[in-house]
C-alpha cells in the first residue's frame, strides 16, 4: 500500500485501517480504535469523503433506531482503493518542509 515511509497524517491512517478491515466501518469504531472524540470521527471521514480524491469509498446510510436526535441515519464506508499518488504528494510536500 504505501512505498516508503511517509510521515502520515490522521485521515491517511484511518483510511489505511479502514482498507485493511475490508468492511463497512462507522464513525464510532473509528473513535475507538484511533482513541480520538467521535466529533473528529465524524470530521475525519467527511474530510476523507469529500476532499480526498486520491482515496476511493463506498458509502451507505442505515437508519438509526435511536429517537430525538437530529440525524437519523448512521453513515457507513468502506475503503475500497488508495492511489499511490497520495504517498507521492505527501512525499513532496515533506521534502517542500525540509528545503523551505
Amino acid at each position: 500500500m504505501c512505498e516508503g515511509y511517509v510521515e502520515k497524517p490522521l485521515y491517511l491512517l484511518i483510511a489505511e485501517w479502514m482498507m485493511a478491515e475490508n468492511r463497512w466501518v462507522i464513525a464510532r469504531e473509528i473513535s475507538i480504535h484511533f482513541d480520538i472524540e467521535h466529533s473528529k470521527a465524524v470530521n475525519t471521514l467527511t474530510y476523507i469523503l469529500s476532499e480526498v480524491t486520491e482515496i476511493s469509498c463506498e458509502v451507505k446510510m442505515i437508519p438509526n433506531k435511536l429517537e430525538g436526535r437530529g440525524c437519523q441515519c448512521q453513515r457507513l464506508v468502506k475503503v475500497v482503493d488508495i492511489d499511490e499518488q497520495i504517498y507521492a504528494r505527501l512525499r513532496n510536500n515533506s521534502r517542500e518542509k525540509l528545503v523551505g
